[in-house]
């Protein structure tokens, strides 16, 4: 297992717990962690999650939680999760975009997404060190700020310069696609692959309505979730165009990007990613 064999005897599966509005987000980590053999639940809020913590005997070994849902989010919610799994949870705060200290004071940690497992092991190990150096008991609640880990994909990123230049990136990152490929069974790595451009492909749909009635808002939330989902799967011309269409907004046109030749693009991404894959089969 990649997380920290001291959480669990070896004979006993680590508990996670995947807190995150964003289907698509949620059942990519899922798959991925059942695939290492984590025990994983999932719930679609905080307070999903508190309902399901408070209804369960075994409480989690981990807790991933995303910064941007609706409803309880942030240090709030991570008082309430520690509360009810009386502090031995660790506590973890993941976000496409870095929170501010406060936000996640009261996690054991950040990850920024698009994050792989190693990554996540590491944010975990992290977590417990500075549980043991500030001196926490088990089950006993930790006290003091936590640490933003700025974790990346693993990858050299690429600062936002439009879609033309995404499009001259790799498909999928080779580093990603090989840490997958010896994680999962190719057919399983294909329909999670398959998932994530049918995903895409209904969230551009909604995308173009929204530019088409100029709503800025569901149209970044939209580009927000593709950027995260293809992150993971390290679809790198995706997450790229998706994050400069989360960044630039409807607004793209004033930064030098057109709104429509830009989703364009990002379907065009799709296409090639679903060639890619189908070469592979």
């Amino acid at each position: 297992m990649l997380l920290s064999a001291s959480m669990k005897p070896a004979s006993i599966p680590v508990r996670v717990l995947v807190v995150d509005d964003d289907e698509m987000s949620r059942e990519l980590l899922q798959v991925l962690l059942e695939t290492e053999g984590y025990a994983v639940t999932t719930a679609d809020s905080g307070e999903a999650a508190l309902s399901r913590l408070g209804s369960s005997t075994a409480a989690p070994d981990l807790i991933l939680s995303d910064m941007q849902m609706p409803g309880r989010t942030g240090s709030a919610l991570a008082v309430e999760l520690r509360s009810a799994t009386g502090g031995a949870a660790v506590l973890l705060a993941m976000s496409g975009s870095q929170p501010s200290e406060d936000a996640v004071r009261e996690f054991d940690g950040f990850l920024l997404k698009p994050f792989n497992l190693h990554q996540l092991a590491e944010a975990v190990e992290h977590a417990q060190q500075q549980r043991a150096r500030s001196g926490a008991k088990d089950g006993e609640a930790r006290r003091g700020p936590g640490k933003v880990l700025p974790f990346a994909n693993g990858d050299s990123s690429r600062s936002s310069t439009g879609a033309g230049s995404a499009a001259e990136l790799p498909v999928v990152s080779p580093v990603i696609f090989e840490q997958l490929s010896r994680t999962m069974p190719a057919p399983q790595l294909r329909e999670m692959y398959s998932l994530c451009i049918n995903d895409a492909r209904e969230r551009i749909r909604r995308m173009r309505g929204s530019a088409q009635q100029q709503d800025a808002a569901p149209f970044i939330r939209e580009a927000h979730a593709i950027k995260g989902s293809a992150g993971m799967l390290g679809a790198t011309q995706i997450h790229t165009m998706a994050s400069d269409l989360e960044i630039h907004g409807l607004n793209g046109a004033d930064a030098g990007l057109d709104t429509v030749n830009s989703l364009d693009e990002l379907s065009a991404a799709c296409d090639r990613l679903e060639r890619m894959l189908g070469s592979r089969a």
